[in-house]
């Protein structure tokens, strides 16, 4: 294989995570990558620490197949960071990372052989969720079927085809929730080609100060889910996806988990009063949705058990109107 690859990374007061980025990149079974690293408005010493791993690699031989690229901006938030990446990119592929996750050595190498072999516009693959000392919490693996677009919709865990985004113009929403599932929806959106594979190479590392574990723990105007919901319902081509079954479920696990991660930092009377939004928005947009024929005990094919039983179980509970309760419950025992 003789394709570049463009490894965008936005970076956000992440000097602490410099070294290890470096470290595993260096050491990728596949060299031949554009690091982009985006410095999104860092307050600490991020940049400076980049420049210096710039310098050290450029000193050195064996990194003749990689080049490393550092560009500073005011702090737009991730889509935006990754969106600047995307501009700045020149490879044939496309491949997200976040600063505080990991890879495996052979990741690029694996992701970019299904792409090549198979001629996709996007692959999609596994991940597992850790710990900061490695152990696993939670091992996803993904089989060969059309709910896999669902069960990792985050940018990282894919490699997308840059020739296939430049044409259909995808960029992530400048917004701090739900940025990552607009960008690969509307990337389902624009093409058949998709492909996956059971290899799991990305490990997603547990942060108590990490976004989703900050800014969405409270109804806010910033983290509002109708956002992202009225920003897929304009999508060109949406009212065909709002009367897709697999769409309809994913939508309706959105909004729940969603209420329900709120709630770590939202009041019950808010609480419900969000509930009411979200839910008012769903059969609004989506006529029938609460009949969703994947609302079982073992959800779509292919669904982690653990989440299939959570909706399942939260509907019920609403078909017997008793979900508010759930919550007010759920707020008290919080506090």
């Amino acid at each position: 294989m003789t394709a570049k690859v463009s490894v965008i990374i936005p970076i956000y007061n992440g000097q602490n995570y410099i070294d290890e980025i470096f470290r595993q990149l260096l050491s990728q079974t596949y060299q031949n990558l554009e690091v982009i690293l985006v410095d999104d408005g860092s307050a600490d010493d991020s940049a400076k620490t980049i420049e210096e791993h710039i310098r050290s690699c450029v000193s050195k031989k064996g990194t003749d197949g990689m080049v490393f690229k550092l560009i500073s901006q005011q702090n737009t938030g991730q889509g935006g960071a990754r969106n600047r990446g995307i501009d700045e990119a020149t490879g044939d592929y496309l491949l997200f990372m976040d600063q505080d996750d990991r890879i495996k050595d052979d990741y690029i190498e694996k992701l970019l052989g299904v792409a090549e072999r198979e001629g996709s516009d996007i692959v999609i693959s596994g991940y597992e969720h850790v710990t900061v000392s490695g152990e696993v919490r939670e091992h996803v693996e993904l089989i060969n079927n059309a709910w896999c677009r669902f069960m990792n919709i985050t940018p990282w865990g894919k490699i997308y085809r840059r020739d296939f985004v430049e044409r259909e113009n995808i960029r992530f929403l400048p917004v701090p929730l739900g940025e990552d599932i607009y960008f690969n929806v509307l990337s389902y959106s624009h093409t058949l080609k998709v492909s996956y594979t059971d290899y799991v190479g990305y490990q997603w590392v547990i942060n108590d100060g990490s976004v989703s574990n900050t800014v969405h723990r409270a109804v806010s105007e910033e983290s509002h889910i109708l956002t992202l919901f009225d920003a897929l319902a304009g999508m060109n081509g949406a009212d065909k996806w709002m009367r897709d079954e697999q769409f309809g479920f994913f939508m309706l696990k959105t909004g729940i988990f969603h209420i329900l991660y709120a709630a770590k930092g939202t009041d019950a009377k808010a609480l419900i009063s969000y509930r009411d939004e979200v839910f008012r928005w769903l059969n609004e947009k989506m006529p029938g949705i609460e009949r969703n024929r994947l609302i079982t005990f073992k959800g779509p094919e292919g669904e982690r058990s653990s989440v299939a039983r959570a909706i399942y179980i939260y509907m019920k509970l609403r078909r017997l109107h008793l979900d508010g309760v759930f919550l007010r419950v759920f707020c008290i025992g919080r506090g």
